[in-house]
């Protein structure tokens, strides 16, 4: 039912702005391999494959085409996040201006991040979509207890990260958010792939499972280099809302 208005508000309701909300916990060599000893340091954001590397979060949105850094600011060091970076994508004709704000966590503060993320998901956040694009920390521990928000409205989400569907999807329903792109698989939760959510985004809304889900299967054969056929087996087939 929450899918169904949804889209029904984004058909009647052309112009405006999508946010977006982002939770990038940083690559940790503590937790999973990151590469080189400065792709895996969990606070440094120049180098961290999640942030700084080719494919990280701002080194790769803040260069790529379309998009407009609008702010930049840096938390202090005992912070859980140590930035938040606002990009926009102006919207072209038949298009919403996309507004993305994205948090750098540290990644020795995953725990953090995944909380803050699931507290977002269940109604905390006001973004028109919430996404986790990193390490599945839910692989490592059981999904932490959050309390109820009363009166508040689920949000649709995203989950770029190792076999979300498995792990993070029966936590998001539990907590009453719908999953409009998972993952069936191990995968390389990069930053292009934020790029083609907020492409289709812009176009589609964010709770357009199909849409998304071709954009994030085109996206990733690209860059990884695959055939199409097996970047589709990450990205898992979700069951359209019920009218």
């Amino acid at each position: 039912m929450l899918s169904v208005l949804l889209l029904s508000l984004w058909a009647a309701s052309p112009g405006g702005t999508v946010e977006v909300e982002v939770f990038v916990p940083l690559c940790d060599n503590a937790l999973i391999a990151c590469g080189r000893q400065a792709a895996g340091d969990p606070r440094a954001l120049d180098s961290n494959l999640y942030w700084g590397a080719r494919y990280g979060a701002e080194r790769f949105l803040s260069r790529a085409p379309g998009f407009v850094v609008r702010s930049r600011q840096d938390r202090p060091a005992s912070d859980a996040v140590l930035r938040e970076l606002v990009l926009e994508r102006p919207a072209a004709q038949g298009e919403r201006t996309v507004r993305l704000v994205l948090r750098a966590y540290a990644g020795d503060r995953i725990d953090a991040a995944l909380e803050d993320f699931l507290r977002a998901a269940s109604g905390a956040s006001q973004a028109d979509l919430v996404v986790w694009a990193g390490h599945d920390r839910l692989m490592d521990v059981p999904p932490p207890k959050l309390p109820p928000l009363p009166g508040a409205t689920p949000r649709p989400v995203v989950v770029l990260a190792c076999m979300s569907e498995r792990y993070f999807g029966p936590v998001l329903q539990a907590l009453g958010a719908r999953p409009v792109a998972l993952t069936r698989t191990m995968m390389a939760p990069e930053a292009y792939l934020l790029e083609a959510l907020a492409s289709t985004v812009a176009k589609h809304g964010p709770t357009h499972a199909p849409a998304l889900r071709t954009a994030l299967v085109d996206a990733y054969a690209r860059y990884q280099r695959i055939p199409p056929r097996a970047a589709s087996s990450v990205f898992s087939r979700l069951e359209p809302p019920a009218p």
